[in-house]
């Protein structure tokens, strides 16, 4: 039996609304088993490229590969996914689950409770409206789990959180990955959120994947700059200068991503 190493893999893939590239030759390779980070700024193509993947949306060119075939229908059918969160706002967690149990045509009803219990939502019995944003995410990761995929697709998963809700979005990721060897591909645009959790990281930017990094070489560029904001520069530029140091001003306010964008030699000039 092939021994599958790689379970999504695109190729110049390219996706255009009119005149608007959404996706530009976007190659890019998860191997079973891995945490890939997706990262991105709003905008720079990650909801739409996994709604190319899942064939939400139909591509404009270029190849997908989903566990090394070219049969898309059959390699969707083992990828979950959680893109935006859409459930019966009067129903409870679980008769919101065993909805789309039943869409899904998964035969065994211990599925629902099962999934539930991994997100921590089993006991949970008030409706859907009345949960909190990261009550809402978990039960929309419990229903990319039903049937036990061998792929997660999260699309943002931790936007919108407070700190405890990322910190219980993060505990469950580990935990299925760890113990179900389940691929798992995450967007975000907080880096340092994803860096908990992920092993290699494409960085995407106006539909272009600018590069993909494993996790140690991320954090080997990461220790060679240090970030340093100042009131007043004068003095600071003297002893940087006096003791050979090189440095760049930036004049505004520069998101972390951005700074990773730049520091892996991706980034842009404008």
């Amino acid at each position: 039996m092939q021994n599958i190493t790689q379970v999504i893999n695109t190729k110049s893939l390219t996706k255009k609304y009119k005149d608007f590239t959404a996706l530009n030759s976007v190659s890019l390779t998860v191997e079973k088993g891995n945490v890939y980070g997706l990262i991105g700024k709003n905008g720079a193509g990650k909801t739409t490229f996994f709604k190319v993947i899942m064939g939400l949306t139909e591509k404009t060119s270029g190849d997908i590969n989903i566990n090394e075939s070219d049969d898309l229908n059959a390699g969707r059918s083992k990828i979950g996914f959680m893109i935006g969160v859409s459930f019966f706002p009067y129903l409870n967690a679980y008769k919101n689950i065993e909805y789309y149990r039943r869409m899904k045509g998964i035969n065994d009803k211990k599925e629902t409770e099962r999934v539930l219990k991994l997100v921590n939502l089993y006991d949970v019995k008030k409706p859907f409206k009345a949960f909190s944003m990261g009550m809402k995410q978990r039960l929309g990761i419990a229903n990319a789990l039903l049937g036990n995929p061998e792929v997660i697709i999260l699309d943002e998963p931790i936007n919108g959180l407070d700190p405890q809700g990322i910190i219980d979005i993060r505990k469950i990721i580990i935990d299925i990955n760890k113990n179900y060897n389940t691929t798992f591909i995450i967007s975000s645009h907080i880096l340092s959120e994803l860096d908990l959790v992920a092993k290699k990281y494409g960085i995407i930017d106006c539909g272009v994947l600018l590069k993909e990094v494993e996790q140690k070489e991320l954090h080997k560029q990461r220790s060679k700059s240090t970030i340093i904001e100042l009131d007043k520069t004068d003095k600071a530029i003297q002893v940087l200068e006096d003791n050979g140091i090189k440095y760049t001003i930036k004049d505004q306010e520069i998101t972390l991503e951005e700074f990773y964008f730049n520091l892996l030699g991706g980034g842009r000039n404008d």
